[in-house]
């Protein structure tokens, strides 16, 4: 009996977590379960929810990637600046002007503009993955460094100052809609949906797996760990990059400074959702679950009128309660069986 309650709590102990938060957060306030704040939160936490999936790839296979959140920031920017016509000069007083405010001369047509973007993004996972693998280096310094490198090269660039000049139709990835529904929501669902397929009914999917939960096994059966311990990290950097693209329509500018700390709510929110920082476990759906369980507790507290430090000290402890919860059910697992 004590073994199939563990079981019950390993299979839906997560999802009756957020059941419990949200009948709280309706108690706290009433404002809660309201259509535009319901809208609102979803769309908040869409952002992070996007770069989580990316996440997941990489802490599947016991790696990690810190570099997510200057990604975004650099993609604004780089976008911002192909918009312009120009990669290689910076030049302040035509840059620091609004959108609308002057004929743009994009570098190449929309649609190559924003494939740039995204290659740029995918181009930094896979140095960082490619690093961390040949030089049998912890991902987590690779990233660590490349999370520096790529942030301070975006502020250089700058000098640490906005461009300005997207143009008013790139705010739709932000601000527009699909059948009623916010834009940055159909996103992030679209892409769980399809990454969540990948991961579960592909081979290439029930490899990062393996990969991440005995390497040595993996590759004694025959995969070759290289691809699934670098590809994740391209994963990542192409989620990074698009919400870069989706912020800088959001303030229809690019900025060096936007996303800091995000690295850190992505992973957070990853870590909640029961995927194992050592690889091998976890899914996407729990990681859809941990950025709502993030983000319902952001927007109860942000109603509460709650001040910024008290929320990330909530969110800290937060992190802390997931995994503490997560080993003691292991462990009541491994006694059973025992």
């Amino acid at each position: 009996m004590r073994f199939e309650r563990t079981g019950f709590l390993k299979r839906y102990g997560l999802l009756l977590v957020l059941i419990v938060m949200v009948c709280v957060s309706v108690l706290l306030s009433p404002l809660f379960l309201t259509p535009q704040n319901v809208v609102n939160l979803l769309t908040q936490v869409s952002f992070v929810g996007i770069i989580a999936v990316g996440m997941t790839t990489v802490i599947l296979t016991g790696g990690i990637d810190l570099s997510v959140g200057s990604i975004v920031g650099f993609s604004s920017i780089l976008f911002a600046t192909m918009m312009h016509g120009n990669l290689f000069t910076f030049m302040p007083d035509e840059m620091f002007i609004y959108a609308g405010m002057q004929d743009l001369t994009p570098l190449l047509p929309l649609p190559f503009n924003l494939f740039v973007v995204l290659v740029a993004g995918a181009l930094i996972g896979l140095v960082s993955g490619a690093l961390s693998f040949s030089l049998k280096i912890h991902s987590f310094i690779i990233t660590l460094g490349m999370m520096i490198f790529v942030r301070g090269l975006g502020r250089s660039y700058t000098d640490g100052q906005p461009l300005f000049g997207v143009p008013p139709y790139i705010s739709w990835l932000a601000y527009g809609s699909i059948l009623g529904v916010p834009t940055p929501v159909v996103l992030w669902i679209v892409i769980v949906v399809v990454a969540a397929f990948v991961l579960k009914y592909t081979r290439y999917g029930r490899r990062i797996y393996a990969v991440g939960g005995d390497e040595e096994a993996a590759r004694l059966s025959g995969i070759q760990p290289a691809l699934y311990r670098i590809t994740p990290f391209v994963v990542s950097g192409v989620c990074a990059a698009l919400v870069g693209l989706m912020m800088s329509g959001r303030m229809a500018a690019g900025d060096p400074k936007i996303a800091e700390g995000w690295e850190l709510d992505a992973i957070g929110a990853v870590v909640i959702g029961g995927t194992a920082l050592q690889g091998g476990k976890g899914s996407l759906v729990g990681t859809t679950i941990g950025v709502l369980i993030v983000g319902i507790v952001v927007n109860v507290m942000n109603l509460l009128g709650i001040a910024d430090y008290p929320q990330q000290m909530v969110k800290g402890m937060l992190i802390i309660a997931a995994v503490a919860l997560q080993n003691l059910i292991a462990r009541f697992g491994r006694e059973h069986e025992r």
